[in-house]
């Protein structure tokens, strides 16, 4: 399901020319697929020699690879494209390697669906399957050549897996149940940073649940994930102490990017500590943080129970009330520190946090299956085919957003705004990747401005931006336009400019742009511009 809507609301999409678009290219897609194109043109071309030191040496020793990431999701974003790149001229085609965004979403919706329903019954697993599937921002990230989806999957699995296998009421289980979750703990390091939440998240649930019994089984979990990462990543042969160092401390020593955030425009390391809370808190459907809520609190009653049945016999529903335990269920604890340890490592001030929610990204899927497991209390406790008619519909009515903003859901914001609308009033980020410049909207700006015409751009986050994404878009090279940076002291710049609304890095003689100015189109939701073609006086 997850996967057919993301494709269906892709460069083919179905029903209504909206639905039918992706989003434009963004930077950091660039980096990725260019990143993974390299690997597998280079296991191409070595063949089972890759892992000869001297193969090793010569690919990720090169100053053509970039380290910034692991190499999984990349890895991943590579074959994708190399099975669907066609005769492309370009070296890479972005594109090409979105699908394999769409089906590490289809796999973490799955995942979600399946270890509810495991634990807590069809009805869980249905509805939790169902809720991560309808988060607008996750959603978008599908559309993407971007790491963010990849991590929610191997985040979401290493957590579900752990509290299936390491979850006994009445004493630790055996050493060898970690060994698995310490290898899902592994995959997720080799994917993106975010991993590294996933240690203290099961280090903190096994000491409530074992006390000092837990803390050989964690040092087992820990120790088989480092493992993986190492054994995973052969840059990290090449020099294991400088690399190891260099990697975790580019969180730090990076350059400052900027946030936009209640009308404030904020260097990352300074953004309130309240941040990431009012980010998750206004960027999900409602109704699923309420059905997320029910389901934590109510779990309490659930502990080691038999499975929500549907329809609900009197049996069962009365089953919550039998119980005397208080505690809540050890599967759903773990979710939940799984959860809580992210949005409070970026409480902690002097943290680095930009971009909207896409640094704690990972929480999104495991509150999508609380959701899930919610929606099955609700109905065990209020049984009958009137509940399950209006819990159907409106868990429906929680899916708005993919469909109105398509295809920029990563613009979603939720009633507690008042919608997009609303966020902008309140001074949040309109547009944090810039993903605007559709298909549609590249033709029409070849309909409305001269051929062979120069275009300046703003904001250019970096020096290859732009002649990465006029390589990527045929329909602008079609009609001869050059882009360049937008710089209001060159004397010599163009009347068209392409304004990103990007409110983290404006131009303060673009906003408000100087009398005259015409607008001549712009992608608009809720009646928020995104990217805006402007032609100056």
């Amino acid at each position: 399901m997850a996967l057919a809507a993301v494709l269906a609301s892709g460069e083919r999409g179905l029903f209504v020319p909206q639905l039918a678009q992706a989003p434009g290219l963004t930077l950091d897609e660039g980096f990725n697929v260019a990143a993974g194109v390299y690997l597998v043109d280079a296991l191409e071309a070595q063949g089972i020699g890759s892992l000869h030191p001297a193969a090793i040496r010569e690919v990720y020793g090169s100053r053509n690879y970039n380290p910034d990431h692991p190499p999984l999701g990349r890895w991943a974003l590579g074959f994708m494209h190399e099975y669907l790149k066609g005769n492309a001229d370009s070296p890479f085609v972005e594109t090409a390697a979105r699908p394999a965004s769409a089906i590490a979403f289809a796999l973490t919706v799955f995942i979600a669906g399946w270890f509810l329903q495991k634990w807590f019954g069809p009805l869980a697993g249905n509805a939790a399957a169902f809720a991560v599937a309808i988060l607008p921002r996750q959603f978008a990230h599908a559309h993407l050549a971007s790491l963010e989806t990849f991590i929610g999957l191997a985040y979401a699995a290493c957590v579900f897996v752990t509290a299936d296998r390491c979850t006994l009421k009445s004493a630790p289980p055996g050493w060898r149940s970690f060994v698995l979750p310490g290898v899902l703990f592994g995959l997720a390091l080799l994917t993106k940073m975010q991993a590294v939440f996933l240690g203290p998240a099961v280090g903190v649930w096994a000491l409530t649940q074992w006390k000092l019994k837990a803390v050989p089984r964690v040092a087992l979990f820990g120790a088989v994930g480092l493992a993986v990462f190492f054994i995973g990543w052969p840059w990290l042969w090449l020099d294991p102490l400088a690399h190891v160092k260099e990697y975790f401390a580019r969180t730090t020593e990076r350059q400052t990017l900027y946030c936009f955030y209640w009308g404030e425009r904020w260097a990352d390391a300074d953004v309130p500590w309240h941040y990431p809370w009012v980010m998750f808190a206004v960027t999900v459907p409602i109704g699923l943080h309420l059905l997320a809520t029910l389901g934590l609190w109510r779990s309490r009653s659930l502990q080691f129970q038999a499975p929500v049945e549907f329809p609900p016999s009197p049996t069962v529903a009365d089953t919550p009330h039998t119980t005397r335990s208080w505690g809540i269920d050890p599967r759903v604890q773990l979710i939940l520190w799984a959860i809580v340890v992210p949005l409070a490592v970026f409480t902690k001030p002097g943290i680095r946090v930009y971009d909207g929610e896409r640094l704690f990204g990972v929480v999104f899927p495991l509150w999508g299956a609380l959701a899930g497991l919610g929606a099955a209390i609700l109905l065990r406790r209020f049984p009958g085919r009137t509940t399950a008619g209006l819990l159907t519909v409106g868990l429906a009515a929680q899916a708005w957003g993919i469909p109105a903003l398509n295809p920029f859901q990563l613009s979603y914001y939720n009633a507690l705004t008042g919608g997009l609308a609303g966020a902008d009033r309140l001074g949040f980020e309109r547009s944090y990747w810039m993903e605007g410049l559709t298909d549609s909207f590249q033709r029409e700006i070849v309909a409305k401005i001269p051929r062979g015409s120069r275009i300046d751009v703003a904001p250019v986050l970096h020096p290859i931006y732009l002649p990465h994404l006029l390589r990527q878009s045929p329909i602008l090279q079609a009609a001869g336009i050059s882009l360049a940076p937008y710089d209001d002291k060159r004397p010599d710049g163009s009347p068209y400019v392409l304004l990103f609304q990007r409110r983290a890095d404006p131009w303060t003689s673009l906003d408000p742009p100087p009398a005259g100015t015409t607008i001549l189109d712009e992608v608009k939701r809720s009646g928020v511009p995104l990217v805006t073609l402007l032609k100056l006086p």
